[in-house]
């Protein structure tokens, strides 16, 4: 069975499972489950294994937009500080201001980068139902209100579009591609002397270590790898993506942000240690 046809029955499947939910008489379980796929963390990974199984280019770009929606997310929510419904009223647990949701914009940004990457109809299907359930989870368990979904929506469709146009239709030289991005980075981080919040010091840490791939993207071969090479490289990479990232949590502001751009350099430039292995294999 071809990919295409994987993807439209899981969207498929997807969009009619709540009504599976509604019969078993699970309505609350079910959205309880249905809203981690908004969760950032599983996008995160998920553009790892784009980058190492499907196309480098594709994985850094959404990944990119991924972290483009995280930091804007963090400083809206901070901005405006529009309390969330209610917390007795929660069927799910929840923190921080209400406006906008993080589920809507993780996976709205994800989904809709992925779609302009891909452009395959399968893709923008899966992703309108994924995007949906989302929306609809945070409503449902009283933990948004529907302005804060639309604007996660509004903001997620902001982040993909604008990195899409800035990496597809502004062509740079590899090292003025690579110098913009690292002074990006550096950006989102001074963002925590505005706000006081770490996770612009990770997130642009995170952008500053993808620095490295303009440079070296003509040397990543993973095309010409077996499936089983590609697989084992990315697990390697998710485990020292996670073991960074934990260790970081309880690090000072300055150690995180070096750990961070250790995350991206390292899960971008890992293909060259296989690359340099097979060349001297093979000479």
């Amino acid at each position: 069975m071809k990919t295409k046809h994987i993807l439209i029955i899981i969207a498929v499947l997807l969009a009619v499972s709540p009504l599976l939910g509604l019969l078993l008489g699970k309505w609350v379980d079910y959205w309880r489950i249905a809203t981690n796929l908004g969760d950032e963390p599983a996008y995160i990974a998920l553009t790892i294994l784009l980058f190492y199984l499907v196309d480098p280019h594709l994985g850094v770009n959404v990944l990119i937009a991924l972290s483009t929606g995280a930091w804007l997310h963090v400083f809206m929510k901070n901005l405006f500080k529009m309390p969330r419904p209610p917390s007795e009223l929660w069927l799910a647990p929840a923190e921080g201001y209400g406006f906008p949701s993080g589920h809507a914009t993780t996976s709205t940004t994800f989904w809709t980068s992925l779609s302009l990457e891909t452009r395959r109809r399968e893709v923008y299907l899966l992703g309108a139902v994924t995007v949906a359930i989302v929306c609809l989870s945070r409503i449902i368990l009283n933990v948004h209100y529907p302005v804060d979904v639309a604007g996660g929506v509004i903001l997620g469709l902001f982040s993909s579009f604008s990195v899409y146009y800035a990496t597809s239709k502004i062509t740079l030289k590899p090292w003025l591609a690579s110098l913009a991005l690292a002074l990006y980075g550096v950006a989102v981080s001074v963002l925590t002397f505005v706000q006081g919040e770490l996770n612009f010091v990770r997130l642009g840490g995170l952008l500053v270590g993808l620095a490295v791939y303009p440079l070296i993207r003509e040397k990543i071969i993973l095309r010409k790898e077996s499936l089983l090479t590609k697989t084992f490289l990315a697990l390697v990479a998710l485990v020292l993506a996670f073991g960074f990232t934990q260790v970081a949590k309880s690090q000072a502001p300055l150690a995180q942000f070096i750990l961070y751009l250790a995350t991206g350099s390292i899960t971008v430039s890992l293909p060259l240690l296989r690359s340099k292995s097979g060349r001297k294999t093979t000479g």
